[in-house]
């Protein structure tokens, strides 16, 4: 017992001890930490040398924007945000006009991205190399997405025994129709009465897919792969039709043949990449290569972007990125509620001239899509003009929030359209009854008091009313389109009923206006606001906290590691099932949510 109540009080003190002092962190009361050293809550600068090497390590999960999430993970203190296209794209492009920086030495890693944002990192490193300054690349394994971006370089390196991945594009759904069943789980699917194309819900009513699912996922992923195809062929000087019949064979088994089909430029070792290095920055033997990494220069370039643009911001960066849900909504949910306020914000500052909203969503509530889509209205009426740049999805309520600016951009390999609308209503009566042994019985004042509720079958005449509303509310999508976009009704519904359209067909049946990524989104909403030289603001701002700065100072000097830590996608069975799970959790709980307009899945290339 004594030693129970010693070693209980020693762990005690210890948590107490770390909860004073995570709350004197938080409160700003903490003035000096890491070996006595004073910390004032301030980063310490970052230098970038003369004669230097721009390391890029692409690794884990990219986001949209970059963020900060200070975590405690029962050891420490570590950042849980991610790094965002945007960061990467805006470092890139001042990278290219740093006289200190000489090139980018790529070394990527296992990336995971959506095909869009993939795209603009592939056109930023592209624009990079045609100013005169050379991308190297070294890896051990080489996906299929960090091949993509790879191939600007003016050299790819590959390790002896490392591996290349070049095979085609790739499509695996889930459906859970059966464990339905076994589970004795109906559910209650309406959807637009002529949507055959809205598959989102088709993995809880099918084993596979449908006939409308298939040639609609095979047009758009034969656009996606001839776009890379094509993108390939021109950085690496192979024909389309080669680079396909490399694919069909499977014909690069190793480096050695990554190296005979001209994918890389040679085997080498690290040791023998670094030589090649040193004499492409024309040092001496005993000379060091003077590196920085991706993190530590994204703070370099932000900290001389700002003191460059210091006058006041003219153009307004509003981020919608995930789901889209009523009510308030973080860095990776669109909640209606805060994206309006965003938007406001913008609409009634005098000094923004233009807004330039960055979609990235599968959907989700038509109802939240409507409230973000009348904010957008109002921004119009105010005479300010609105232009969208589409990320990797922007996808039914994606699109229904974008549909009504003044200019639309997407990316080739953007995924959007699916103008569609369905409400799912699970009835668990059955399973409940008998798997559990749970019954439900009811009193009511009115017939259908008790609709929407999980444990009883829908009657004819509610499902009728529900399918009827569904209708309307598709229509008035569909109406929606028509009015922003100048297309007859017909029109937009014979290219909608749920259909999913890559960026590039998007451009060709008007669902979209040009194919570019956000600086071509900028630069048109300073053309149509008669701005010169368009400064941005990003809203929401990005917030710097002391959390964030205690983690940056400890990782200072630490040049081979990132100092931005990641959290990676699992791309797992499980996280799949909880991915489906957390759909209808949103649609369950969220009871004026119930009706959707989304995408039930993303497209990431490995």
């Amino acid at each position: 017992m004594k030693q129970f109540f010693k070693y209980f009080l020693a762990s005690g003190l210890a948590y107490i001890v770390f909860g004073i002092i995570f709350f004197f962190i938080i409160m700003g009361g903490v003035s000096a930490i890491v070996g006595g050293s004073v910390f004032s809550g301030q980063q310490q600068p970052v230098r970038v040398e003369n004669n230097t090497l721009l390391t890029i390590k692409l690794d884990n999960t990219i986001g949209e924007r970059t963020y900060s999430q200070p975590t405690f993970n029962g050891q420490g203190i570590e950042d849980a945000g991610k790094i965002g296209v945007n960061s990467i794209i805006k470092t890139i492009e001042y990278a290219k006009t740093d006289d200190k920086i000489k090139g980018i030495y790529f070394q990527p890693g296992g990336i995971s991205v959506g095909l869009a944002n993939l795209e603009e990192i592939h056109d930023a490193l592209q624009d990079f190399r045609e100013s005169g300054k050379f991308i190297v690349a070294y890896s051990e394994v080489y996906s299929q997405g960090t091949y993509y971006l790879a191939s600007v370089s003016d050299e790819i390196y590959i390790y002896p025994t490392g591996s290349l991945q070049w095979s085609g594009l790739s499509s695996e759904r889930m459906f859970f129709k059966q464990m339905l069943d076994k589970l004795d789980i109906d559910m209650q699917i309406i959807r637009g009465s002529n949507n055959k194309f809205k598959s989102a819900v088709e993995p809880f009513i099918m084993d596979k897919m449908s006939e409308a699912n298939r040639e609609q996922t095979e047009k758009y992923m034969f656009s996606f792969w001839d776009h890379i195809v094509s993108e390939v062929s021109d950085s690496r000087d192979i024909s389309e039709k080669e680079l396909n019949l490399i694919a069909d064979g499977m014909l690069i088994a190793n480096a050695s043949k990554a190296v005979e089909y001209k994918f890389a430029t040679a085997v080498k070792y690290q040791d023998e990449v670094d030589e090649i290095l040193k004499e492409k920055l024309e040092l001496e033997e005993d000379e060091e290569v003077e590196t920085i990494s991706l993190a530590k220069y994204i703070q370099y370039a932000e900290i001389k972007m700002l003191v460059k643009n210091r006058r006041k911001q003219n153009i307004a960066i509003v981020y919608a990125n995930g789901e889209i849900i009523s009510g308030k909504g973080n860095q990776e949910m669109i909640g209606s509620e805060t994206t309006v306020k965003h938007l406001r914000k913008a609409r009634l500052n005098d000094s923004i001239k233009a807004i330039v909203l960055r979609v990235n969503s599968p959907g989700g509530s038509a109802l939240a899509s409507d409230v973000i889509w009348r904010e957008i209205e109002l921004i119009k009426k105010s005479g300010k003009p609105v232009v969208v740049s589409m990320g990797d999805l922007a996808a039914s309520g994606g699109y229904y929030i974008s549909c009504n600016a003044d200019r639309i951009f997407a990316q080739e390999n953007t995924i959007t359209g699916s103008i569609g609308v369905f409400g799912m209503i699970p009835n668990a009566e059955r399973f409940l009854e008998n798997k559990i042994g749970i019954t439900f019985d009811r009193a009511k004042t009115n017939e259908h008091a008790d609709l929407m509720s999980f444990t009883k079958p829908l009657t004819e005449e509610e499902y009728s009313v529900i399918q009827k509303e569904v209708d309307r509310i598709y229509d008035d999508f569909i109406t929606k389109v028509s009015v922003g976009r100048g297309m007859t009704k017909e029109l937009v519904d014979s290219i909608g009923q749920g259909r999913v359209w890559s960026g590039k067909d998007a451009l060709g049946i008007n669902l979209v206006d040009e194919i570019g990524g956000i600086e071509s989104a900028v630069a048109h909403a300073a053309k149509l606001a008669n701005l010169e030289n368009p400064v941005t603001m990003d809203i929401p701002a990005k917030k710097k906290n002391q959390l964030e700065e205690i983690i940056n100072l400890l990782n200072q000097g630490d040049e081979d590691e990132e100092s931005v830590k990641i959290l990676t996608g699992n791309n797992t069975i499980s996280a799949e099932i909880l991915e489906q799970l957390n759909t209808l959790k949103t649609l369950n709980i969220q009871s004026k949510d119930r009706i959707q307009a989304r995408l039930p899945y993303t497209i990431k290339i490995k």
